[in-house]
């Protein structure tokens, strides 16, 4: 790139006065005095510490060739404006800061834009009368007259050069302005090159930065990494990142419950900084957290105004296996967010994630071990010690009483999955018997879940268990299509498992026969008819019921005085006062209908085998529905 500096130079905008003609021992002497100066300039432009020094020094040596005492530069930005970048006063000196402070071209500077438009320099000798320049500006500089030169650099103008007399009036000849210019287009090469070379500086340094933040961040995830190896859990994970980044982190689920938190001690934090509801709430705030996705996996949250000033936080997304599945905050306490903390946030997340979905997995792995276990111990093909000692690896200690529970699933329609609806029996039943999830296995048409009986309840066994039965029934029925669900007697051993399992099939095949709904049911509650579902002759019994009942039912119908009162009075365990407290009638009325059951039955109620006999009819007429 070539700069002609010709000896032929532009005319000023407004000239002063003119040099002497044939004056060559003054020309030469100015002459000798630039190149002196741009020899002390090109010494300073190879060896200066910054751009700021070199442009100092070209301000100073200006103010000297000229015989003023102020001069400001100004350089232009990647946005086109022109800002202040450096300045000389020979009465205080470095004036840098202050004419960093200035901005040229603004609105009523007139008088900057037409150098910066004309590409030549502009003259105003009288500034209180020229309309040009930003009047205020003028003012409080205390400037009388003022020669602006543009900085020039291949047809663009770079910068600007203002100089005048700090609160003097100062005529500038024709030869000052020609020889202004020329330091200027001088100036411009080493200005340029400077800027250049700051650029090029600038590069290298971020180059190096980011290569220390790249090793630094390799460390962070070697180090979280070998951590995650030996078996840190998720909290020593956020532990480690709350170290590194020397502020609270909080791990958040979904619903920005906290999953746990770590902080520096030396803040002595005794709860953690959680992302208040009201902030949650804020639009602003639920628009960045929506917005953050795979591709833009963090942002920062900053303090709202309305809710009072607080903390920011940098929040990122944790996704695992495409589906999101919680958030990761730095909080900004103690020190101030950084472009590092972004990195280490995302780097962190990326291993929660790792980490979750590994959990995940051992927990299903585990689980689906421990249902195996309970399926080895429904079919009894195992050695009872052998399955005692397994069980308490998956916390089931067989010495303890424990029950089945078969929930029966509807046949037919759109019915979610089996594994989906295992799993919503599972949760549902650790949320009902407010523990941890039971072993649970599914089987065509049903869940059997595995539950331990409290021995301290109020209604040990597994009458006691039914609120918490008829709960997760009542709860799921609705969308999974649970039918019924069966509680078994008591299991004291491996041993009593299979049979258990077994009376649990043969009642819900009986329910399905009949289809039967009544809700959930205890096998207790069969008495004798488990004898009869043993023998596998329901269909007799059933007959032999319907045989029983059928003279009542002829005499008053279904709804008969009589057959409640029999039904009342099996409940009573055959006592007239309970019976008629039941019914609600005189025991002489119960007493009645008793004789009038006898003559149309030809069976004596009260008799000890006709009890027996009418209990099991009417529970065989339960199940079956009639």
């Amino acid at each position: 790139m070539h700069v002609a500096v010709s000896s032929t130079l532009p005319a000023p905008r407004e000239t002063g006065r003119s040099a002497p003609q044939g004056d060559g021992a003054q020309a030469a002497r100015r002459e000798r005095e630039v190149i002196a100066a741009f020899s002390e300039i090109t010494t300073e432009a190879i060896t200066a510490a910054s751009q700021e020094d070199l442009l100092k020094l070209v301000g100073k040596q200006l103010c000297h060739l000229l015989g003023v005492s102020r001069c400001s530069l100004y350089l232009r930005r990647d946005d086109g404006r022109f800002f202040g970048a450096a300045g000389h006063c020979e009465r205080e000196g470095d004036i840098t800061e202050a004419v960093k402070a200035q901005e040229a071209g603004i609105p009523d500077d007139d008088f900057s834009r037409e150098v910066i438009t004309s590409m030549t320099p502009v003259l105003i000798s009288d500034v209180t009368r020229d309309p040009r320049p930003h009047r205020r500006t003028m003012e409080r500089w205390g400037v009388r007259a003022m020669l602006g030169v543009p900085l020039v650099f291949d047809d663009e103008v770079i910068g600007l050069v203002f100089v005048d007399d700090v609160d003097r009036e100062h005529a500038y000849s024709d030869e000052d302005i020609a020889l202004t210019t020329l330091f200027a287009r001088l100036a411009a090469l080493f200005i340029r090159q400077a800027m250049l070379n700051a650029r090029l500086k600038d590069k290298v340094a971020e180059a190096v930065r980011q290569r220390n933040v790249l090793e630094y961040l390799a460390d962070v995830h070697r180090e979280l990494t070998n951590a995650v190896l030996q078996g840190a859990d998720i909290r020593a994970v956020v532990s480690s990142l709350s170290q590194l980044s020397a502020k609270p982190v909080v791990l958040y689920d979904e619903d920005f419950q906290v999953v746990t938190w770590a902080a520096p001690p030396g803040l002595r934090m005794a709860a953690p900084p959680v992302l208040a509801p009201e902030t949650l709430a804020v639009p602003s705030v639920r628009a960045a957290l929506s917005a953050l996705r795979t591709g833009r996996p963090s942002a920062v949250v900053p303090p709202t105004r309305t809710l009072g000033l607080g903390p920011r936080n940098l929040v990122c997304r944790l996704v695992i296996e495409g589906a999101p599945s919680g958030y990761l905050s730095i909080v900004e306490v103690g020190r101030s967010l950084s472009d590092l903390d972004t990195k280490l946030a995302e780097r962190g997340a990326t291993v929660l994630s790792l980490q979750v979905l590994s959990e995940r997995r051992q927990v299903e792995a585990e689980g689906q071990a421990r249902d195996d276990y309970l399926s080895d111990l429904l079919r009894g093909s195992r050695d009872e010690d052998q399955m005692t000692r397994r069980g308490l690896q998956f916390g089931v200690d067989l010495s303890e009483p424990h029950a089945l529970v078969r929930v029966c699933l509807a046949s037919g329609g759109q019915q979610p999955s089996a594994s989906a609806v295992r799993n919503l029996v599972v949760r549902q039943f650790a949320t009902s018997l407010r523990g941890g999830e039971p072993p649970a296995v599914s089987l065509p048409g049903a869940v059997i879940v595995l539950v331990r009986l409290d021995r301290s309840a109020p209604h040990a066994g597994p009458e006691g268990l039914r609120p918490a039965v008829e709960s997760v029934v009542a709860t799921l029925a609705p969308a999974s299509g649970i039918r019924s669900a069966v509680i078994s007697s008591v299991c004291r051993s491996a041993t009593d498992f299979t049979v258990a399992h077994r009376e649990l099939r043969d009642v819900d095949d009986l329910a399905r026969a009949f289809g039967w709904t009544q809700g959930v049911l205890t096998v207790d509650e069969l008495g004798l008819f488990r004898v009869v579902l043993s023998t596998g002759r329901v269909k007799e019994a059933l007959r032999f019921a319907h045989d029983l009942v059928r003279p009542l039912r002829e005499h008053d119908g279904d709804d008969g005085a009589l057959l409640a009162t029999w039904r009342a009075f099996l409940a009573a365990e055959g006592r007239v006062q309970p019976t008629s407290a039941a019914l609600g009638v005189h025991e002489n009325t119960v007493r009645y209908r008793l004789s009038r059951i006898r003559e149309i039955t030809g069976q004596d109620p009260a008799s000890l085998d006709t009890l027996l006999t009418a209990r099991l009819a009417f529970q065989v007429l339960d199940l079956a529905g009639g």
